[in-house]
């Protein structure tokens, strides 16, 4: 599959090409804000063209997909045109600025018949998508009880814009319980600011199907600890997700069985992308385009993810304009 791709930033370097390599695509173009990252991306990589404008990335021709990975606010131009030239598209969570814009968004795409997947990659990871089998099935029973971390260290970004923060990093986290325990109503919050350290949230709510919800987000942990962890509970069963890799599930009458990548074989099953969730996605993509697989991330849903992180940040927004460092 052949594959232009927009944005030459930090992220789309260290992860988002060698995971395109890595899923089997075919980087051939890409296209960058300035002439002199465009060139040199596309070196690195691997592509033979570069634009400095998706209008001429998309004249170009050749392209049987595009993959898009820049900043919120740069998202709707980019997705408009190419939804309009009904060429497919993968790009990065959250896809937009909101979830007005996402809706926009999904009724082009729904009116030109053309594919957008958002990527929110830890819906693919493995560990994930075993504990989804594991939430599914008939032993485990409907949900009971949901808990869902995403801690980082320090990122003055973060501190400075709360905002930005909820929909760059603990979005990952609501767009997860999302599908794995169904929508999420009846949201409270709590904030805390620590001035020049960083900052924490508490949420808690309720899932569709009754479930009791608590997430807990914060940048005053350690980039050296342990980033997130996931524990959902049935009727009896178990089933949790630790730091992305390991998946256990604790059936009621039973031993736990554990599921980890087994690093000391260099397999492509083993590899960080594909742990991360980067390239079951990627060839997500590839599938969902060569009509082999339904879209299971599309713009509407990525749009119900930006409104149920909106909600937070509406119950947060009186605490943080309170608390927060001018």
């Amino acid at each position: 599959m052949r594959v232009g791709v927009v944005g030459a930033g930090r992220h789309a370097n260290s992860a988002l090409y060698p995971s395109i390599l890595e899923a089997g695509l075919d980087p051939v173009a890409v296209c960058a804000r300035t002439p002199e990252h465009a060139a040199s991306t596309a070196r690195r990589w691997g592509a033979d063209a570069h634009h400095t404008s998706v209008e001429d990335m998309l004249a170009a021709g050749g392209l049987d997909g595009v993959v898009v990975a820049v900043p919120p606010s740069a998202y709707r131009p980019i997705l408009a045109r190419c939804i309009e030239a009904r060429i497919p598209v993968f790009c990065e969570k959250p896809g937009g600025r909101s979830a007005a814009e996402l809706q926009e968004l999904a009724g082009l795409a729904a009116r030109a018949q053309t594919e957008v997947v958002v990527g929110y990659m830890k819906r693919f990871a493995p560990a994930y998508q075993r504990a989804r089998e594991v939430i599914s099935s008939d032993e485990f029973g409907s949900p009971t009880l949901a808990h869902f971390t995403f801690a980082m260290g320090r990122v003055d970004e973060y501190l400075a814009d709360l905002h930005h923060y909820l929909i760059d990093n603990p979005v990952h986290m609501i767009d997860l319980a999302r599908y794995l325990v169904g929508e999420i109503d009846e949201i409270s919050a709590v904030l805390n600011v620590v001035p020049a350290v960083g900052l924490s949230v508490s949420v808690v709510a309720r899932a569709e199907g009754g479930a009791a919800c608590s997430f807990d987000f914060c940048t005053t942990a350690s980039f050296a600890h342990r980033g997130e962890f996931v524990e959902v509970y049935g009727q009896g069963d178990a089933v949790q997700v630790d730091n992305v890799d390991t998946c256990t599930y604790r059936p009621v009458d039973g031993p736990a069985e554990v599921r980890r990548p087994n690093y000391t074989l260099p397999t492509p099953s083993n590899s960080g992308w594909t742990v991360m969730g980067f390239v079951p996605a990627l060839q997500h993509f590839r599938d969902v385009v060569a009509g082999l697989a339904d879209n299971r991330s599309d713009l509407a849903s990525a749009a119900r993810t930006l409104e149920t992180t909106e909600a937070v940040w509406h119950r947060l927004e009186p605490a943080w304009s309170a608390l927060r460092v001018e």
